[in-house]
């Protein structure tokens, strides 16, 4: 039934597009959409959109103001292929699904630099403010091939603000529903051959209470608010013609009042909540990198980047560190970590259609918790890749492999535990250009995840993930439009998860799969932009026969905006079917939301800017028993020179 569902769609969806292309050939250039911009994560080469074999989207400086989007989640949100988990607001715990796949299965890159994670894989960077954003890529399918160690689901790839232009200042600040005040200010420029970006600022969110005492009468009804303080900054400084040298750095303290609502377990000590727990969890975050690009001859290029980053993690409750399960041990009570790492890449052009990419990824963490060895992980990892892409003629090739291996180990109570996985991933690719706009492209993609200490520590035969993947898909491109539609089909094998009662330890559970079809498009028509997205797919636990958790079988976006004299107005709708909770065996109703934006133009230098979001005040769920915002209105206003 799916695979019938599937080609159904697909023809329906290729008459549309033909429709939109004539709808659009007419149309005039409306302004905040780029259709074709460069990409760089899906060959780890500069490549425009419209050449790219993979499914790529692209989210810039300009359409993240325009959409005053909340966090990293919020913005994402409706991007083709992306789901997400959140236990309450902003700030709070968010668990990323990309491509169907768990949320430990995807990479985050910050400047190429990989985000911390804990021992059980879970992505610990993942509120990074957006006011330090200059844009995102999301690649979606497995790129193992390119980025190793748990890139199955995809890559989400975040670059900071660049300097460039004159010097000058820029700022916002943002107030509105549930004690929402953002401030930021930066300094960002070019002074010949160098280019700088400062920027420090401050984002409070008062909210509401993260769970929902009447699913839950054990929580705290107060308000469970967010706090997030920031200081980064960048430089980059040109030393001859082929040297360029640059340094950057970040620091970011934050904190969330959160609810537990834990029940007491006598057996294991827990006393469990009470409506009156105040809980809150800490955290803090810094790193700082140096880099050097060396252009070694007019066709390669060379780069070393060096990066060290730490990440504190603190769990109170009622105003100490949370004692729990382990007698007077503690549950997450205190984390701390460390991530040293080495990337080398090389991107050379043996010919204008021949393009080679090779290099070294190196990265040594340690993250120790005191008092809960489960939690402690000592892992290094080595990745060897190499790539290339050719074009002959109307025929696009894409050819990368990648060899890993890992050193993972941590002590248990006086026992020693050690995992050396290693796998090598490969990925094939093709594209077809049938005519000026019309192409053919298909990837064929092999990938791996290494298990985590806390899952060794579950059970020391663990093994790693295995995943394969296919995608054909088919593309639009003219001077207003790029529109793509894919179907995919993704398979692991040793999917690392929980079992059931009683021990509910992780183990390879056996055999997960999904499949569907996704589309996207970017238009501009007769002064409107427009993005939209729509993905049908079938997560599915073949080992357990059951839907995976928190993944909805269809769910899409559209994003309409146009200007009108002064002003550009906008409105952006999310739906989301049905989904299973997986955790609580409860089932998380299927959901709409609607946002209305809009902003003006004061001058060259002021904009003033206005949302509306969840327009309908809709209550819904990302994870069961935990609220969600509802209706609220933000206002900001924008300084940003010309």
């Amino acid at each position: 039934m799916m695979k019938k569902s599937i080609r159904f769609r697909a023809r329906a969806f290729a008459p549309a597009l033909s429709v939109l292309s004539l709808a659009v050939a007419s149309s005039v250039q409306a302004q905040g959409l780029e259709i074709n911009p460069v990409v760089v994560s899906a060959t780890r080469m500069e490549q425009p959109l419209s050449q790219v074999l993979s499914s790529v989207s692209v989210i810039t400086r300009q359409e993240i103001e325009k959409s005053q989007a909340a966090s990293l989640a919020d913005l994402i949100q409706g991007e083709a292929g992306i789901e997400f988990g959140r236990t309450g607001g902003p700030g709070s715990t968010t668990s990323f699904f990309l491509r169907g796949q768990n949320s430990t299965n995807l990479v985050i890159l910050i400047d190429g630099v990989r985000s911390q994670v804990d021992p059980y894989g879970n992505l610990q960077v993942t509120d990074i403010p957006l006011q330090q954003v200059e844009r995102v890529e999301v690649l979606r399918g497995n790129a193992s091939a390119l980025y190793g160690n748990a890139a199955v689901g995809g890559v989400i790839n975040i670059l900071t603000r660049q300097g460039k232009g004159q010097p000058a200042a820029y700022g916002s600040a943002t107030y509105g529903s549930r004690g929402t005040a953002n401030l930021a200010v930066g300094y960002s420029g070019a002074i010949e051959e160098l280019k700088f970006d400062m920027n420090a600022g401050r984002n409070h969110y008062k909210g509401t209470s993260s769970m929902d005492s009447q699913i839950n009468p054990r929580v705290n009804p107060d308000t469970d608010g967010y706090t997030n303080e920031y200081l980064s900054g960048k430089l980059e400084k040109k030393i001859e013609s082929s040297l360029t040298l640059g340094a950057r750095f970040t620091t970011s303290a934050a904190q969330v009042n959160t609810d537990s609502g834990e029940a007491a377990d006598p057996s294991n000590g827990v006393i469990g909540d009470v409506a009156t727990d105040v809980q809150k969890f800490k955290k803090k975050t810094d790193s700082v990198g140096i880099y050097a690009k060396k252009l070694v001859s007019d066709d390669w290029l060379s780069t070393l980047d060096v990066s060290q980053s730490t990440l504190k993690y603190e769990d109170f409750k009622n105003g100490i560190r949370y004692f729990s399960g382990y007698g007077e041990s503690w549950q997450n009570g205190l984390i701390e970590g460390n991530q040293n790492a080495v990337h080398w890449f090389n991107a050379y052009q043996m010919t204008s259609n021949f393009k080679t990419v090779f290099g070294v990824d190196y990265e040594s963490e340690k993250l120790s918790a005191v008092g809960n060895d489960p939690y402690s992980l000592k892992r290094e990892s080595r990745g060897y890749f190499g790539g290339a892409t050719a074009n002959v003629d109307k025929l696009s090739l894409q050819a990368n492999i990648r060899k890993d291996t890992l050193d993972v180990s941590h002590n248990q109570y006086g026992s020693d535990s050690n995992s050396r996985p290693s796998a090598t991933s490969g990925l094939l690719g093709a594209g077809y250009q049938l005519n000026q706009s019309w192409r053919l492209t298909s990837t064929m993609s092999t990938g791996f995840r290494a298990p985590g200490t806390a899952e060794i520590a579950s059970a020391a035969t663990i093994k790693p993930e295995s995943h394969t993947s296919k995608e054909a898909g088919l593309s639009y491109t003219s001077d207003r439009t790029f529109a793509r539609i894919v179907y995919f089909q993704t398979q692991t094998k040793d999917a690392i998860s929980y079992g059931g009662a009683p021990s509910y330890a992780l183990s390879n559970i056996g055999k997960v799969q999904n499949e569907g079809i996704e589309a996207s498009a970017r238009v501009i028509w007769g002064g409107h932009s427009l993005k939209a997205s729509y993905v049908h797919q079938d997560p599915w636990n073949v080992s357990d026969d059951k839907p995976m958790a928190r993944r909805a079988r269809e769910y899409g976006s559209l994003d309409f905006s146009r200007t009108i004299q002064m002003y550009d107005l906008g409105a952006k709708v999310y739906a989301s079917g049905s989904r299973a909770d997986g955790a609580t065996e409860n089932t998380l109703r299927g959901y709409t939301l609607w946002t209305l934006y809009a902003s003006k133009k004061i001058d060259n230098e002021w904009t003033a800017r206005v949302k509306l979001e969840n327009l309908f005040d809709r209550q819904y769920q990302l994870a069961y028993g935990f609220n969600t915002p509802g209706r609220g209105i933000y206002a900001t206003l924008q300084y940003q020179p010309k």
